[in-house]
């Protein structure tokens, strides 16, 4: 009776080691995919400024030659 109190722990000690194992990849798969997502969130939002950037120059823009002259003459382009 007593060997089976024994191999019972262990099987139950296996199992738990086991699924500390299973757990530990999980967390780290978990956390690699946050890390690659934070990522791309950078990059998108780096391109979303330069966007914003390049259009609000095209806005600004001068649309006659007068206007041009004059950004030109007032140091501001």
């Amino acid at each position: 009776m007593s060997q089976y109190v024994t191999i019972g722990g262990g099987v139950i000690a296996l199992a738990f080691v086991a699924w500390l194992i299973w757990f530990s990849y999980r967390a780290g798969k978990n956390n690699a995919s946050v890390t690659t997502a934070e990522a791309a969130t950078d990059s998108a939002t780096a391109i979303t400024e330069k966007a914003e950037a390049m259009a609000q120059a095209q806005a600004d823009k001068p649309a006659t030659t007068g206007a041009v002259l004059a950004r030109l003459d007032g140091g501001s382009a």
